[in-house]
């Protein structure tokens, strides 16, 4: 592993912006509230899921501004905590490293960053070269395995799960890399696997048709052959849940594979004015079921899921909090 992953992954564990305008609707003028909303670039799952909460709520008062310019979870979180966004989308085990980060001054960024919403399971993809030989997680030693951006959320799952099962990345040939150049190369055997952390059914790999993935195929992961208890990472709680990819989610993919999820939450800047939370809560749980019909992203986003006992105690923005015990 080269030594630069290393050291950020060594190190990471041992500006509201806020304008005003208006909009005509019928007779009336309303306020409109700019909130920018950090996302990573299209095709991304992200980036489309940003885009139809910026649709729906065109006509509730707030205007989204989309930023692209991260490339995942990660760094989707520092760039919040900074003060560089007001909102983003972020997997829990990326909120999870960014607090207990070895460095400090990256750690005491999570305070300030609050929860908006759940809003989905982001599972973990491993696609394997059919051809490689890899049938199990531990068989992933010593193989050529891309692992995403540094800084995105698939970086930060493929480190967790080399850990949760005791392998030492020190010695291990991974490479942060784009997930679509990775795919690539374990399809032509130029890489043996390459770890991908999106919704099920995300646009890249629906997009590899069954012909082109024909050397492809999702490697099982299971809890229980975790070595390393989850809870050392998360004091009682878990990173990952069990997930299931159904047979068919991918043109290239004909059985149903076993693997585990991280879930992913809409954060906010904690700066935020709760009274402008608590309105923005407002106006946009109540498309929950909108956003749901147009894309299974918003699977989690639910003012029952949010009350449920599955989030009790997670730490949502005031207000989130007073509008959901109005719920």
């Amino acid at each position: 592993m080269r030594k630069s992953i290393l050291f950020v992954c060594l190190s990471l564990l041992a500006a509201s912006i806020v304008t005003l305008g208006s909009f005509v609707t019928g007779s009336s003028i309303v306020a409109q509230e700019t909130l920018s909303f950090l996302s990573t670039k299209p095709p991304s799952l992200y980036h489309q899921a940003a885009t139809e909460l910026k649709d729906v709520l065109k006509k509730s008062g707030f205007n989204l501004a989309i930023k692209e310019q991260s490339p995942g979870s990660f760094q989707n979180l520092i760039q919040l905590g900074n003060g560089g966004a007001n909102m983003t989308f972020a997997q829990q085990d990326a909120l999870y490293l960014l607090r207990n980060a070895g460095d400090k001054s990256i750690a005491k960024l999570a305070d300030n960053i609050k929860i908006f919403a759940p809003v989905n399971a982001e599972t973990i993809h491993v696609i394997v070269n059919s051809s490689s030989g890899i049938k199990s997680f531990a068989d992933l030693k010593g193989k050529n395995v891309s692992v995403g951006p540094e800084n995105s959320g698939t970086y930060v799952s493929a480190i967790f799960l080399y850990q949760l099962h005791d392998i030492d990345v020190v010695n291990q040939s991974l490479l942060p890399m784009e997930v679509k150049e990775s795919i690539e190369k374990v399809r032509t055997g130029e890489l043996d696997a390459a770890f991908y952390t999106a919704g099920i059914g995300n646009p890249l790999l629906k997009n590899i048709s069954a012909q082109e993935g024909a050397t492809l195929k999702l490697l099982p992961i299971n809890q229980q052959q975790f070595k390393i208890p989850q809870r050392m990472y998360t004091r009682g709680t878990v990173l990952y849940n069990p997930a299931k990819i159904p047979a068919n989610t991918y043109p290239w993919q004909k059985e149903t594979v076993n693997t585990v999820a991280s879930t992913s939450f809409i954060f906010v800047n904690k700066s935020l004015p709760s009274e402008q939370v608590y309105k923005l809560a407002k106006a946009t749980y109540p498309q929950a079921p909108q956003l749901r019909s147009k894309n299974p992203f918003w699977s989690l986003f639910s003012i029952s899921e949010a009350n449920s006992p599955r989030f009790k105690g997670i730490d949502y923005h005031p207000g989130v909090r007073n509008f959901l015990k109005e719920q």
